[in-house]
């Protein structure tokens, strides 16, 4: 049986932070982190930011 709160709540509250972080990091960016401009696709296929050349993981 499971506690709605006290030590119960505050370890259901960390495991679903880690979930979310995972699910975060995994799914792929958008924009550039340096200004914040969507990602476009380059002609190799990759995305890449418009303004600066910034790839993900690269």
């Amino acid at each position: 049986m499971t506690e709605a709160g006290g030590w119960y709540g505050l370890l259901a509250i960390a495991h679903e932070a880690a979930a979310e972080r995972a699910a975060e990091q995994a799914r792929p960016p958008v924009a550039c982190p340096n200004d914040g401009e969507p990602l476009q696709t380059g002609p190799d296929g990759s995305l890449r930011c418009p303004f600066d050349g910034w790839r993900p993981n690269g």
